[in-house]
Formats: structure tokens, C-alpha cells, sequence
């Protein structure tokens, strides 16, 4: 009599054993190309997010200490050093600090590692959104007059320039001929805060922001989420050079969750040298 034909139990053990090793490999090989994806996806966000970063303060930078049609480092009619009270008339509101956006006499201040208008001297208007900035981060001051020129306009702390001199002015009223040129007063503070708008413990790169209204006035403004670091270093150019250097490091951190990561988040740094156009640099 024939047996009928089929599996024994220790072939179809053996047939789910390979099955399973078959799976595993599978979900194995998933499972990192996954990781490589998600990996290469933070990265590109970090770059994403340094550049962003780097666009912003690099232009700014490179404007520092121009006056429109004067010579960088002419003296300016109505500014005033950081903490004396401001000329009549040229009031900036928001309680950031005296002549914080009237002092021309330093276009470009780097601070170490404080949330300040200067060394030991801390800003009177609060970081935001939340009140925190990132422990050991350096601040950095910038002033000019705006790349364009402008109409002359109430309300706003403006430049009027001519080849000879110029002056600061917030009635719109000219007083240097018809051929002199009105540029806004660009003042930005840049610093970094410990939360994001909208999600705290999520670090930003963010200013204060000189603008006009009724009167000039400091903003806030939120420029890149995820800068959690921001160094400054001054040099000047090799080989006895007298150009100014300035170099920026900047820390990032991802938004894309990695297991592999200490922490949970991939991290990176990064550093730009940007030559200091119209400044010898800052204090």
C-alpha cells in the first residue's frame, strides 16, 4: 500500500523557518533603508536650515556702517553712544535701551556669550517668545543705512546723506539740499532664543528689529527655527591685511527624530568668514 503524497512536520517546520529568515532579512533591509532615508532627509534640513540662517545674517553684515551717499564713518547729526538719552525728537520705542539703534559710532558689536546691547550692559526688552535665550550664545548688533533709498517719511528713524554728511531724522523733513538721498535706518539684534513661536524648547534664530509706525520701534521677529547656537569671531585679514574679518558659527538641530542619536535629533555646525565692507569691525 503507497503512502500519500505531503509534508512531513519537520519539512513544513523547516519551510517556516526559512520563511521566517526570508522575512526578517526583509524587514531588516526595509528597516535601514528607512533609516538611510530618514537620515538623509535630516540632513538636508540642517543644510536647509544653515543656509537660511547664513542668507540672512551675511547680507546684513556686509551692509554694516554704510551711510548712503557719505563715506562710512562720518560722524552723524543726532547719534548719540549706546546708553545716552536720545535726541529730541529721534525717540525709538520698545525699551530695548538708549541709543541702542542710534550708536553709528559702532555699526557692528559682537557680544560673548550675553543677551546684551554690550559687555555686562543686558537689553531691556525681553527675548521672545518666552523669555529664554540659549545659555553661552553670543548676540550681534548690526547698523546702516539700507541698501535703496527711500522717500523722506514721518515716523521712521531715516538717513539723510549727502557727500558731506549726514543725519538722522524721524518728522521727514529735509535739511541737506536736493541732492541728498534718504535711506531707513536698518538696526537688527540678533540672538537666539530658547523656544520657537508656538513650541517651546525648540530653538530659534531670531532679532529685534528696528521699524516705523507712529513712531520708530523695536520688533521682534522669529527668522530660523531650529538654530540652537550662535558664535562670533573677529579677525582681520592674513598677512597684515586691514580688512575685517568676521567669522560665524552657527549650530543647528533637526526636526526629523533619529533612534540613532544620543538625543534623539541629529546635530550640526557650520562656520562662514565674511569680510566687513564699510566697518573695521566690531567692539
Amino acid at each position: 500500500m503507497k503512502r500519500a503524497a505531503g509534508l512531513t512536520l519537520i519539512e513544513v517546520l523547516v519551510a517556516m523557518l526559512l520563511l521566517a529568515l526570508v522575512s526578517a532579512a526583509a524587514l531588516a533591509f526595509v528597516a535601514r533603508g528607512r533609516a538611510t532615508q530618514r537620515s538623509g532627509e535630516s540632513l538636508a534640513r540642517l543644510e536647509e536650515t544653515l543656509d537660511a540662517a547664513y542668507a540672512v545674517l551675511i547680507d546684513e553684515i556686509r551692509m554694516a556702517g554704510y551711510l548712503g551717499l557719505t563715506t562710512p564713518g562720518t560722524p552723524v547729526d543726532g547719534a548719540s553712544p549706546l546708553g545716552a538719552t536720545e535726541a529730541s525728537g529721534l525717540e525709538v520705542a520698545g525699551n530695548c535701551g538708549p541709543s541702542l539703534a542710534h550708536d553709528l559710532f559702532q555699526p557692528l558689536v559682537a557680544i560673548d556669550g550675553e543677551y546684551a546691547a554690550a559687555p555686562g550692559l543686558p537689553l531691556g526688552c525681553r527675548p521672545s517668545p518666552e523669555g529664554r535665550v540659549v545659555a553661552g550664545t553670543d548676540a550681534l548688533i548690526v547698523r546702516s543705512a539700507a541698501a535703496e533709498s527711500t522717500v523722506a517719511q514721518a515716523g521712521r528713524l531715516q538717513l539723510e546723506t549727502s557727500l558731506r554728511s549726514a543725519r538722522l531724522a524721524a518728522d521727514g523733513a529735509g535739511r541737506l539740499g536736493a541732492e541728498a538721498r534718504w535711506h531707513d535706518l536698518e538696526v537688527s539684534v540678533f540672538y537666539v532664543s530658547a523656544d520657537s513661536t508656538g513650541r517651546r524648547n525648540w530653538p530659534s534664530l531670531r532679532r529685534k528689529r528696528l521699524l516705523g509706525g507712529a513712531r520708530p520701534a523695536f520688533q521682534d521677529e522669529e527668522l530660523v527655527s531650529g538654530i540652537e547656537d550662535l558664535q562670533i569671531e573677529v579677525g582681520a585679514e592674513p598677512a597684515g591685511g586691514s580688512t575685517r574679518l568676521l567669522r560665524i558659527w552657527l549650530g543647528a538641530r533637526s526636526d526629523v527624530p533619529e533612534a540613532t542619536e544620543p538625543d534623539g535629533r541629529r546635530h550640526r555646525q557650520a562656520s562662514r568668514v565674511v569680510a566687513l565692507r564699510n566697518a573695521r569691525g566690531p567692539a
